[in-house]
């Protein structure tokens, strides 16, 4: 429920409203952004001089024919001389030669209403073949169809040698400039993806140290799995926007403009034709985004669900064991799989609708350009060449597109991911305290009146009121349920109370005008709760910092873990597994006594310190732990009243009320509730 409660609290979130903030994990990196998106433009350029080369080889090396025209007046004929793609070859009748994509469509109507065109076509060649054929200005030869077929292939292969010697030139400047664009590209990737991994590394590790400021209630309504799947799938994420996204959005740009203002250039009206496409894609795009943002939604929701499953499934594999639960464990994992499996099928019958309508768009594009421009080159009003450039152009105009339909879930996954990484982010963390910590503390803690409720109307204390002095010892006892476990969470001021509720002071000061970081230094607190980190028993005691020998012999020794590092094969050095599970939940507890000892705190607090050891190992403690409280205030939460009977001061609770105050004797003769639990316990034992 948390998961989809946390799902409705999402609001409106667009990439674009954010885009400073994410851009803002690449900071230190601007240049290098700056290059490859200047790379990315560079690659957009050279992509579109490729096809302008394509028809420069075709219309160039390809011999164009030219039409003849009889001038009927002077006038025409001064016209048609001006024009650079007018041939007048030598003879007595006058004609000239007009390569036809020289001609306009007004020219070519006038000329032929006029009679004045011929509908032979002549090939200029640039040297003589034909004895009698007519002789063109400039050198070289017209002629005309039937004549080029009438000569011998190897005649023809000799005069085409100068276009093919064009085309291996042409050919050779191609290839240079395809692998000019395959060292841009390389140099992109390269540098987005070192962009893309040093932002994940910095918001990751924003995200663990913000985790690690947020107050304890945060992880109570989020759970493990899904804190995993933000600080490693939506990071990674992110990444892939930088990595596959900006220089494509920025490429793609470029290329779209660019190849939009080569086909005005190229042919007006034919690039209006394709205009008429723009509507239906235009609502297909903004159809697509609506609806695979909200499918992206409940992917990340579900795989946030499957990540919570699976860890808690793994953490209790040894309770689903030991009460046979394995097929009803797997059904329900089954279920939530066949969830995920139907949510990412919703995507893929959009993806589906979605990319075959593009190519159709794309195909119906093209149609028209076949349809349109080749009526155009059939009657010589638009070169060969030109069609050819134009058909190159028109399917690179939609790989912008189609890079849409292939990225956009990428834009769609990272808008869902800063969503919910920013939200995390933006949750407020621990209220740090007011900064004061007395010079020399001395350990003291009071409540006074304190009432607490984790949630609004379920009081779980009421107006507790107790002391601890200064190197004096306290245990709190009563039956489960009772608040015992609340007052220590309260002292170390992993909840906070709210004005009204009372006060908690530690040596005079009222928690909340401690500095959080001072207050906790104060305590060693030992939970019921073991947990162990992988890693040596060295850095587990010392909680990952180096600790000087002496102290970390003398925590040893006063919590009787020598016996435990005396076990193990490799001492301090030996490598424990996951939560330290290799060794018994007693040597844990010990394991953990020295742990809260070595940073020699001035308040130890045992929450249940001893119900996980047996007989023997309750000994041991009991015997360290004078050690373990010399010189220090104690608070101890007990279950086993026998290893509270020597503390000065014994504070019993039930239903969050404090109901009796006193020693070990003093509480068995008022023979209340204390009494109570000690005679059921020892008649039990």
């Amino acid at each position: 429920m948390a998961i989809q409660r946390e799902e409705e609290k999402l609001g409106a979130f667009t990439l674009f409203g954010h885009a400073r903030r994410i851009l803002g994990y690449a900071r230190g990196t601007g240049w290098l952004l700056a290059l490859c998106v200047a790379g990315s433009a560079a690659q957009a350029g050279l992509e579109l001089s490729l096809p302008r080369r394509t028809r420069y080889g075709i219309d160039a090396y390809t011999p164009p024919p030219s039409a003849a025209v009889r001038p009927a007046d002077e006038a025409t004929r001064t016209r048609l001389l001006a024009d650079p793609s007018t041939l007048e070859p030598d003879g007595p009748d006058g004609r000239l030669f007009v390569k036809s994509a020289g001609l306009g469509r007004a020219e070519r109507a006038e000329l032929e209403a006029g009679g004045l065109l011929e509908g032979k076509r002549y090939f200029h060649v640039p040297s003589a073949a034909v004895p009698g054929a007519l002789a063109a200005e400039g050198g070289g030869q017209l002629l005309s169809e039937e004549e080029v077929g009438a000569l011998p292939a190897g005649e023809r292969r000799r005069l085409l040698a100068p276009e093919r010697d064009g085309l291996l030139r042409l050919g050779g400047l191609y290839l240079v400039l395809l692998i000019l664009n395959f060292v841009l590209g390389y140099a992109v990737t390269l540098g987005l993806n070192d962009i893309g991994q040093k932002a994940v590394r910095r918001m990751r590790g924003e995200l663990f140290r913000h985790l690690h400021r947020l107050p304890i209630r945060f992880f109570d309504e989020n759970p493990v799995g899904r804190l995993v799947t933000r600080v490693t799938n939506d990071t990674a994420t992110l990444s892939d926007l930088f990595t596959s996204v900006i220089a494509t959005a920025v490429s793609d740009a470029v290329l779209f403009l660019g190849i939009l203002a080569v086909l005005l250039a190229l042919d007006v009206r034919l690039t209006l034709w394709i205009f008429v496409l723009a509507p239906p894609l235009v609502f297909l795009a903004f159809w697509f985004k609506a609806v695979s943002k909200r499918i992206y939604r409940e992917i990340r929701v579900k795989l946030a669900k499957i990540n919570t499953y699976l860890q808690e499934a793994v953490q209790g594999i040894t309770v689903i064991k030991a009460f046979v639960a394995e097929r009803r464990t797997s059904e329900r994992f089954g279920a939530l799989c066949q969830d995920y499996f139907k949510t990412q099928m919703k995507l893929i019958h959009v993806f589906a609708v979605f990319r075959p309508l593009i190519d159709a768009c794309a195909t119906s594009a093209v149609a028209v350009v076949v349809w349109y421009g080749g009526g155009e080159a059939l009657r010589q009003e638009l070169s060969v060449g030109t069609l050819v450039a134009f058909l190159v152009y028109l399917k690179m105009l939609f790989m912008p597109l189609q890079d849409l339909a292939e990225k956009f879930n990428i834009v769609q996954s990272s808008v869902v991911a800063s969503e919910r990484l920013f939200k995390i982010l933006e949750t407020g963390p621990e209220d740090p305290g007011g900064g004061k910590a007395p010079e020399t503390p001395c350990g003291t803690i009071r409540f006074e009146n304190v009432t607490f409720a984790y949630e609004e109307g379920q009081t779980v204390l009421k107006d507790v009121s107790f002391e601890v002095p200064c190197g004096k010892t306290i245990a709190l006892v009563g039956p489960t349920g009772s608040g015992k476990t609340t007052i220590t969470a309260l002292l170390l001021r992993f909840y906070p109370l709210r004005p009204g509720q009372g006060r908690i002071l530690v040596d005079g000061l009222p928690v909340e005008e401690w500095d959080l970081k001072a207050l906790r230094a104060q305590f060693a607190f030992v939970q019921q709760d073991l947990f162990l980190f992988a890693g040596t028993l060295r850095h587990n005691i010392g909680l990952m910092r180096e600790v000087p020998d002496e102290a970390l012999e003398s925590s040893l020794d006063v919590s009787r873990a020598r016996m435990v590092v005396e076990r193990l094969p490799d001492g301090l050095d030996h490598l424990l597994n996951e939560r330290g599970t290799m060794l018994s939940q007693g040597e844990r507890q010990l394991v953990s006594f020295a742990r809260g000892l070595v940073a020699r705190p001035r308040i130890l607090v045992l929450d249940e310190a001893t119900a996980s050891v047996d007989s023997h190992t309750e000994t041991l403690i009991q015997q360290a732990l004078g050690g373990l409280l010399e010189g220090r205030t104690g608070l101890v939460v007990a279950h086993r009243l026998s290893t509270v009977q020597d503390a000065h001061r014994i504070v019993v609770l039930s239903r969050g009320r404090v109901v009796e105050q006193g020693t070990h004797p003093e509480l068995l003769a008022r023979d209340g509730l204390y009494a109570h639990l000690y005679r059921t316990q020892f008649a039990r034992e």
